[in-house]
């Protein structure tokens, strides 16, 4: 019964995962001299660049930091990166793959860098990122999408200014 009761709460566990958007701080810290920035993306598809521009700005707002659209104190640049996973196919006994093109499984990580915009050093770079496993027809959820984002951008900046 207690082996049992563990698999079970592996499996919940384990299904809650993928839905986690994860995050990482690679330098940190910031002091309270700053108090505007602008930001700039890199490489986000089209689709996915207002939403990622504007929950990012709420978040560096949420750290109390003034978002302008010219010479702010830092300069945040967001950049899209994305690791393709091999995919896995199903095949018959032919050795034929039986859906072409189906789906698609990948990371896709938002690279965060702040850079101070009179001397150009990076004082702050993050990531947020996420495994994917897309299928042929899916399409993206934004209402959702949108706060989990916010939340990892808030969680990633969380000790910003220390």
């Amino acid at each position: 019964m207690r082996i049992l009761s563990l698999l079970v709460t592996f499996l919940l566990l384990s299904g809650c995962a993928s839905d986690r958007i994860d995050t990482a701080v690679n330098q940190c810290c910031v002091d309270d001299k700053y108090e505007t920035f602008t930001v700039k993306s890199e490489n986000i598809p089209a689709f996915l660049g207002p939403l990622m521009v504007s929950n990012f700005s709420v978040a560096m707002a949420n750290q109390g930091l003034q978002p302008v659209t010219d010479n702010g104190d830092l300069v945040a640049t967001l950049r899209y990166e994305q690791d393709t996973l091999s995919e896995q196919k199903a095949k018959d006994d032919f050795d034929e793959p039986m859906a072409m093109g189906a789906g698609q499984r990948f990371i896709a990580r938002i690279a965060i860098e702040v850079r101070d915009a009179r001397t150009d050093e990076i004082v702050y770079s993050g990531q947020v990122q996420r495994l994917h496993d897309v299928a042929a027809g899916e399409w993206m959820h934004t209402g959702r999408a949108s706060q989990a984002i916010l939340t990892a951008f808030d969680e990633v900046l969380a000790n910003f200014r220390e």
